[in-house]
């Protein structure tokens, strides 16, 4: 009989997965067009990241190794796989997220005071830390002099992390405040993939928590045909061992209590009295 705790814990990483997938649908507004890539703000960071990765790709594309490559550009080990394993898009994403920093949730309160005729960085300044601002005052005053010269960059919603989006997803719905709520929706609305994986995640756990196994086989036939990637894989896993996920949807007992014991056990060596005393060290050990 399949773990149920294991099912969940699957589950969850084929959702995160879907998340991280299309988190670009979430950076701009639901039907808007996606930008390109030439159509992003230049900075100096920006212009290095796209030479870098330009620089690596292509002593990558020679069969240099990883460590060949780092001591030809100075570049850490672990910088060059993130650069030889990322799409440009994904790393010139995550650069423009790291540019947005502390002052990110006043924006909106900075620009609409601002428009409104205050334009003071001090007062404005004095106004967000009452708000809860706790950056420096020259971040806040080099935001008001953009603003001054019409070259600031624009509010914009801060993205959810597919880790939060996942947790609203996989949590029961009576469990999530209003905001979470809220922000599920907005998430659905902008990207049908990880609405696609919200549906189908619900469905299946509503299936296991109410021990509906009966219909598992309609809905891995509905994933797969219909779901993300990631969900169709899950999906797939799970046919080829049905019998048993269907008992573990299906029946009341668990077996995660006894597979916990035997990773335990095997962890520790094998020994049952170092067993025991690990298992009453940590009673919920294996879900």
């Amino acid at each position: 009989m399949a773990d149920r705790w294991h099912l969940l814990q699957n589950l969850s990483t084929a959702v995160e997965k879907t998340c991280r997938l299309h988190r670009e649908c979430l950076r701009q507004p639901a039907g808007s067009e996606t930008i390109s890539a030439s159509a992003t703000q230049e900075t100096p960071l920006l212009d290095r990241i796209r030479r870098r990765h330009a620089e690596v790709n292509e002593l990558a594309a020679t069969g240099l190794s990883l460590n060949a490559i780092g001591r030809r550009l100075q570049l850490d080990r672990k910088t060059v796989r993130r650069y030889r394993n990322k799409d440009l898009a994904g790393l010139l994403a995550s650069a423009q997220d790291r540019g947005h920093g502390v002052l990110d949730p006043f924006m909106e309160h900075v620009q609409h005071r601002f428009q409104a005729g205050y334009t003071s960085s001090m007062q404005l300044y004095r106004e967000v830390f009452a708000l809860g601002y706790t950056g420096e005052y020259h971040v806040v005053n080099r935001y008001v002099a953009a603003m001054r010269k019409g070259i600031a960059i624009p509010v914009r919603a801060v993205t959810p992390r597919p880790r939060d989006i996942t947790s609203w997803i996989m949590r029961p719905e009576e469990t999530l405040s209003p905001s979470d709520v809220a922000q599920l929706e907005t998430v659905r609305s902008a990207c049908a993939e990880i609405a696609s994986a919200c549906d189908l995640a619900r469905e299946f756990t509503g299936m296991l928590r109410h021990r509906r196994g009966h219909l598992l086989r309609d809905w891995i036939q509905k994933a797969e045909l219909g779901g993300p990637d990631t969900i169709g894989i899950f999906a797939d896993s799970i046919r080829q061992d049905l019998h048993t996920v269907t008992a573990g949807l299906t029946l009341s007992y668990s077996s995660g209590i006894v597979e916990g014991h035997v990773d335990c056990c095997h962890r520790l060596g094998g020994m049952p009295s170092r067993c025991d005393f690990a298992r009453q060290a940590t009673p919920d050990l294996g879900g």
